[in-house]
């Protein structure tokens, strides 16, 4: 059975990932200080990995102790302001995180940037990681707009180190239009990508192979929006006239350029873009283990707004979870969805039925064509009320 995973709070997730804390903190910290250490240095590295292991083992209460000891260790042996506090620091935030002691883990984070700040000055680019990190718990919390705050001061720390029109500046631009989508906030992430365009039509070629990614989410979001912008015929631009275009990125392209066909209603068009794409793919050596056509892909899914969506406010909330069964035609839509479990049940069984029958997906091709699939798991969450 094939299985298409999309999560609501998948922004917490790749905000987690971003920031660097990884599913297994036990080799988290063993590179933190360098060999021949002193004692004191050596002791406070077994506890941080030791507080490590305990995370791992959800043993909070007794990692909270043990980092603590270590940093309590290393601040003695230093000063409270040693760069060496820096994962320590981060890595009891986490363990403040997984029991959802939020205003903990800020504190801490707070002082980890504090300290980064100190040593490598206001604006180093180092201390990004700590902002991700910083990020992630107020969306944890469901403080969003702190959230956002802080990778709008993400993007600033790029903005001071290198300006406005410096090709170094692109990855924090796309990395707040990454966030913006999965907050759903698709005006704003455009916003990031025309940006990212701007910045190298100044610098490079108009039809540079650089500008086909930040181009291809442009069409993405015309795609989620219904809106229709320059940035398609931009793309099939650049593909007929550009140059040293790498095989990948033309394919990647070519799907992108598929998806839109299909989703306005142009099937014939959208199946001939995908065989092209496949085709490249195909006959470049370099690019055979790039997979666009293995799975089902979906293409303009929306998810339908759970009851926190329409009233919004600071009420406390829960994760519920649905998962469905379908089939995908090769022309690309869902066919025989079942919602098969729900929680709670029945909340949100028939606007995800819904959703899913509407959207569009790109079908999986076998031996260059589109074929259909007869056995996905889709899996999504939302957001609910706790009840009183």
């Amino acid at each position: 059975m094939q299985s298409l995973s999309l999560t609501a709070v998948g922004l917490l997730l790749w905000l987690s990932s971003s920031a660097g804390w990884p599913q297994d903190q036990s080799a988290t910290f063993t590179a933190t200080l360098a060999d021949g250490a002193s004692a004191d240095d050596a002791k406070a590295r077994a506890l941080f990995e030791l507080g490590a292991v305990q995370a791992d083992l959800n043993e909070l209460d007794t990692a909270e102790r043990t980092f603590l000891r270590g940093i309590e260790h290393l601040t003695e042996a230093h000063s409270e302001f040693s760069p060496l506090l820096l994962d320590p620091y981060r890595g009891l935030a986490q363990v403040y995180v997984q029991s959802g002691r939020y205003a903990e883990a800020l504190t801490v984070l707070e002082q980890a940037q504090h300290i980064s700040q100190r040593n490598y000055g206001l604006f180093n680019v180092e201390q990004t990681v700590i902002l991700d990190e910083m990020s992630a718990v107020y969306t944890a919390a469901g403080d969003t707009r702190n959230a956002q705050e802080i990778q709008r001061k993400r993007l600033n720390i790029g903005l001071r180190r290198y300006g406005e029109d410096n090709l170094e500046l692109v990855p924090y631009r796309y990395h707040l239009a990454e966030y913006y989508e999965l907050s759903r906030m698709h005006a704003r992430a455009r916003a990031q990508y025309e940006d990212v365009i701007e910045i190298q039509e100044s610098q490079l070629d108009r039809y540079s192979g650089d500008l086909l990614k930040p181009l291809r989410e442009l069409v993405r979001l015309d795609i989620l929006s219904g809106d229709s912008s320059s940035a398609r015929h931009h793309l099939l631009e650049i593909l007929t006239r550009g140059t040293e275009i790498a095989a990948v990125e033309r394919a990647r392209s070519l799907a992108v350029l598929g998806d839109w066909a299909l989703t306005n209603g142009q099937l014939e068009i959208g199946l001939s873009r995908y065989r092209e794409a496949d085709a490249v793919l195909v006959t470049d050596v370099d690019s055979q283990t790039v997979k666009l056509f293995s799975i089902p892909t979906l293409i303009n899914f929306i998810p339908p707004p759970s009851p926190v969506d329409w009233t919004g406010g600071s009420k406390p909330y829960q994760w519920g979870t649905i998962s469905a069964e379908l089939e995908i035609s090769a022309q690309g839509r869902a066919r025989n969805v079942r919602i098969v479990a729900a929680i709670p049940p029945g909340l949100m069984d028939a606007d995800y039925k819904r959703r899913l029958m509407e959207s569009y997906f790109r079908p999986r091709l076998v031996a260059g064509e589109p074929a259909a699939t007869p056995h996905v798991r889709f899996t999504h969450q939302f957001r609910y009320f706790q009840p009183d």
